[in-house]
Parts: C-alpha cells; sequence; structure tokens
C-alpha cells in the first residue's frame, strides 16, 4: 500500500488536479500547506492563494464547478478577484484567497514549494510565507506557528532554570 503523505487526503488531491487540469496558478495555504511542512492539525477545508486575476480567476470557477454541488459556477470571476477571501462551500469547503494577511500571491510564488504527491502536481506556500501568513491572532494559527517556527536559542536554558534549589521543577 502507498505510502499517505501527511496533510493530503482524496479531497485536497481531487481539489488540486482539478486546478492543474484548467491551469490555474495558485498555493494551498492555511491548515493543508501547515501539515505539508510537518504541523499535525486537523482542516476541513481547502485554503487557496491565488492572484486577484480575473482571467485566472475564471479557470480557477470553471475547476472549482466540477466538484460536487457545482457551487462555483454561480460565481462571478471579476467579483471574486475584488475580494480578500471568497468561501466556496462544496465537498471540500474551498476558500479562495487574493491576500493572505500580508502574503500576496505575487509575494509567495518565487518562494513557494512544488511536491508531486500521487501524482498530482502540489504547490504550496513555502515556510516564511506560511509563518506569515499565520499571524493572525487565531489560536489554531498560533498553534501552527509554533510547530512551524524553527526552536529559539535559549529556550532549554529557560526550562531548566525552572527547578527550585532542592531540584524539584516547578509548576
Amino acid at each position: 500500500m502507498p505510502r499517505r503523505t501527511p496533510g493530503t487526503d482524496n479531497r485536497v488531491l481531487r481539489v488540486c488536479r482539478l486546478l492543474n487540469r484548467h491551469r490555474v496558478r495558485y498555493l494551498l495555504a492555511g491548515g493543508v500547506a501547515a501539515n505539508l511542512h510537518g504541523s499535525v492539525r486537523a482542516t476541513k477545508d481547502v485554503d487557496l492563494l491565488v492572484p486577484p486575476e480575473p482571467r485566472n480567476m475564471a479557470r480557477l470557477l470553471a475547476a472549482l464547478g466540477e466538484l460536487p454541488y457545482g457551487i462555483a459556477r454561480e460565481l462571478d470571476a471579476d467579483d471574486v478577484a475584488k475580494r480578500a477571501i471568497t468561501i466556496v462551500g462544496d465537498d471540500p469547503r474551498v476558500d479562495v484567497l487574493t491576500v493572505a494577511w500580508p502574503v500576496t500571491f505575487a509575494r509567495a510564488w518565487p518562494r513557494r514549494v512544488v511536491r508531486r504527491i500521487a501524482g498530482v502536481r502540489v504547490p504550496y506556500l513555502g515556510r516564511g510565507d506560511l509563518i506569515a501568513s499565520k499571524r493572525t491572532g487565531r489560536a489554531s494559527d498560533a498553534a501552527d506557528i509554533e510547530q512551524l517556527a524553527p526552536p529559539r536559542p535559549g529556550r532549554r536554558a529557560r526550562m531548566r532554570s525552572r527547578r527550585t534549589k532542592s531540584g524539584r521543577q516547578r509548576p
């Protein structure tokens, strides 16, 4: 049995396959990208960072229109391109982002990571851009940053200093 890549499942690969077939420029973001970088957490949606270009958005909506409920077929590419976020409530739910906090597609594209998973090309945010996009103040994003950020120097020394004179660990 083939080894499953953490952070992916059939629904993520199905979305990527559709987007690739329609030649959409996109990057996976959010929880799925965090999982691909090694963070471990459940996520129900697929976050996509895309350029706010109507032509690319039209290809994206055509691709997502092939999901089971076809919700994306009801959306207008020009309107979606003007919004920071559009939620496509299909199966799976897809959040279309034209900006992920301070991270834009133009900034993130050159630093993207691309992997081939089960024969599907999967482009996603590089670690630095993903961490920047996670500085939202939400608890789930803070937990992702904790797992994604490299350990800070001196962290171990601070933990050792929490011992009392008798050698017991302080609460």
